[in-house]
């Protein structure tokens, strides 16, 4: 499969907003969670000017705790540049043994790289929508699926 099979859906919750993001490969899922956490969070309008890319570099111990760090990096980073998030792109996702020792592969963590790309408010164009204040543990599910991967995440507002 390609990465334009990639899709997401707002889930209902009672109390917060859940997201279900499903892709062929764990790279384009985590993009996929990013584009409906954009979504979610903001309207920017097409031409939108963006500030320059941030790296993102992260680490974690499985699969849901990088989706756990992933979702509230993105989050924090727009918080704190005052601007939506407009897209994101994960360069490298992959499983690593701990430095200098390969030992048993369940010590190894997962690492993530990527690139995100924000829209500042002031400038008029992004509007927000949502106020997310952060992912949750709850309900936070990286799951292999027939046609791929699932991400299931729901998020406090």
């Amino acid at each position: 499969m390609t990465r334009t099979a990639a899709r997401h859906e707002i889930l209902a919750h009672t109390a917060d907003v859940g997201l279900r993001a499903e892709a062929p490969d764990l790279p384009t899922l985590f993009d996929e969670a990013a584009a409906a956490l954009a979504e979610l969070a903001a309207d920017v309008p097409a031409g939108a000017r963006e500030l320059p890319p941030e790296r993102v570099e992260l680490e974690a111990a499985d699969l849901v705790g990088l989706a756990y760090e992933w979702l509230n990096e993105l989050i924090g980073l727009a918080e704190v540049r005052r601007a939506a998030l407009t897209g994101a792109r994960v360069e490298r996702l992959e499983q690593v043994p701990p430095s200098g020792d390969p030992g048993d592969e369940a010590s190894w963590t997962w690492r993530l790289e990527g690139t995100l790309r924000l829209a500042r408010f002031e400038d008029g164009a992004a509007r927000p929508r949502l106020g997310v204040k952060s992912a949750t543990y709850h309900g936070l599910r990286v799951e292999r699926s027939e046609t791929g991967w699932t991400l299931t995440a729901y998020l406090d507002v």
